[in-house]
């Protein structure tokens, strides 16, 4: 967990302990201790604890899902390349070395500059340039024998792969949870913690209960903004797959 995300949870703990201590001392007793109230705010809390775990159990499937499909994406994409280096084997000499060049140094600016982009939406001009001059490349490349034809179409369909698993890894660049599910957390988290302040004197137990409940909610939508982006905050995907990629390169 980053300083800041420590910072904000520590804050909301704090709001509430404080809120609750000017709730005891300045709100009347006897309007926290009306029955028709206290039933009221017992009632709705109820409800309010069903909607806000209904909200973050389908707000978590949701960002595990999209980190879960951007990591298949990625690793498609690493095997995609690995097959694609494979497929070059039979191509003529001069057609496979510049080729393979490409797919190396596609494979490092994908690594170097477009995922530090992708953290805050972009993309890498260069990575695509590199990818559209493979395509030019292969589609040029024209052997003197049917055989030498076919092995450059099969390395024009493994280059499509690759193509594919890029595009979708762009694509899942903003998957995201949606603002009407953060704007419903937020809500129902600041009710289910203003419910709980029915609390008659200011005692320990009190404070450490609301305090407690308090740290479980923001470490929980904390937890949750982590895993809003599958490629930025602090949980998301790692391009370890074309790291692989560029290992398995320099022995095939």
């Amino acid at each position: 967990m980053s300083l800041a995300s420590i910072t904000l949870v520590a804050c909301c703990v704090g709001a509430s302990i404080l809120f609750l201590v000017l709730m005891v001392r300045y709100v009347p007793q006897r309007w926290r201790e009306g029955s028709g109230l206290k039933d009221g705010v017992e009632h709705f809390s109820t409800l309010n604890r069903t909607l806000f775990s209904f909200i973050l159990a389908l707000s978590i499937v949701s960002a595990g899902t999209s980190l879960s499909k951007a990591g298949d994406e990625v690793s498609n994409e690493g095997a995609s390349l690995v097959n694609l280096y494979w497929a070059t084997r039979p191509l003529p000499e001069a057609s496979r070395t510049e080729v393979r060049d490409l797919t190396r140094r596609y494979t490092v600016t994908v690594i170097d500059e477009e995922w530090p982009a992708m953290a805050t939406g972009g993309t890498s001009a260069r990575a695509q340039e590199l990818y559209d001059t493979l395509r030019r490349v292969l589609q040029d490349t024209s052997g003197d024998s049917k055989q030498e034809q076919t092995f450059a179409r099969d390395s024009l369909l493994a280059l499509r792969d690759v193509g594919d698993a890029r595009r979708a890894r762009m694509l899942a660049v903003s998957q995201e949870v949606p603002n009407y599910l953060w704007i419903g957390l937020i809500l129902s988290g600041i009710l289910l913690v203003a419910a709980a302040l029915q609390i008659q004197d200011l005692t320990w137990p009190g404070i450490v209960g609301i305090g407690g409940l308090a740290l479980l909610v923001s470490g929980v939508l904390t937890m949750l903004s982590a895993m809003n982006h599958p490629f930025s905050g602090g949980i998301h995907v790692e391009p370890d797959a074309l790291r692989f990629a560029l290992g398995r390169f320099s022995v095939i």
